[in-house]
């Protein structure tokens, strides 16, 4: 799991995320993540790291904000799921589940910049 800060982004612009790829930690293999049958991955963008929760936006291949170019995937936040987000630091997860095996990929620290 990738844990820290995540990345900084304005609340003015669109967000495309890197390219991730899952990494086998033991032989160092990349998964073809369009070779996965039964692949759900989600990224929330959260208002706090503790309870109660407030999801502020989700992007997930149902909703066509995550794309598996192959063999990885990236997401992509709109202007319009980011402008009512002010200035500061908020909390990223990713969640992948690949034929019912569920990892958080990502949990960190997403620094939200007042943009033009």
């Amino acid at each position: 799991m990738f844990m820290g800060q995540v990345d900084a982004i304005s609340n003015k612009a669109t967000w495309r995320s890197k390219v991730y790829e899952l990494v086998d930690e033991d032989d160092g293999t990349t998964t073809d993540l369009t070779a996965v049958t039964a692949l759900d991955i989600v990224a929330t963008i959260r208002s706090a790291r503790e309870a109660p929760y407030n999801v502020l936006a989700t992007a997930s291949i149902a909703n066509g904000k995550v794309t598996v170019p192959g063999p990885g995937f990236q997401w992509q936040f709109e202007v319009s799921d980011l402008t009512d987000m002010c200035a500061g630091t908020y909390c990223l997860g990713v969640k992948v589940t690949m034929d019912g095996f569920v990892v958080d990929l990502i949990i960190g620290d997403l620094a939200v910049l007042e943009g033009n």
